[in-house]
């Protein structure tokens, strides 16, 4: 079962987005703010992350930066009623934009798209990480 991570601040969205990707079969986990969004990635692990860029305590590109910075490659699909404000994407990774208000079809088919995109970059089976104080493999 997939996971999906919805972060925005607005209850409305929130609760649509749940139970929309909840009746397509995904697992979902949602946040209202870039710490709390942070937090659940930690634990959660989704698969993707729908997130508007306005979020409250740092904003989607706080939690798109952290995420990085900590090796997490999950697409991050940005939803904003401001694309703009994003700026030129084709430096960051794993990202998408789409312009709210989304068409609930747009919305599935880019969330597919980028699951698809993304199992087939990552490694079947990574190698774990060497014990703490071992140096890593060399194979």
């Amino acid at each position: 079962m997939p996971k999906i991570l919805v972060v925005d601040d607005i209850p409305e969205i929130v609760e649509f987005s749940k139970e929309f990707f909840e009746d397509a079969g995904f697992e979902v986990r949602t946040a209202e703010t870039a710490p709390a969004a942070i937090t659940a990635q930690q634990e959660f692990r989704a698969d993707v992350i729908l997130q508007d860029l306005n979020i409250p305590d740092g904003g989607g590109i706080l939690v798109y930066e952290t995420l990085r910075a900590r090796r997490d490659m999950v697409p991050v699909i940005f939803s904003t009623g401001k694309p703009e404000a994003l700026g030129d994407i084709s430096g960051m990774t794993n990202v998408s934009v789409l312009k709210k208000p989304t068409d609930p079809e747009q919305l599935m088919a880019e969330v597919k798209k980028q699951l698809t995109k993304f199992s087939a970059e990552r490694p079947m089976n990574p190698a774990p990480p060497p014990p703490p104080g071992m140096p890593p493999s060399r194979q």
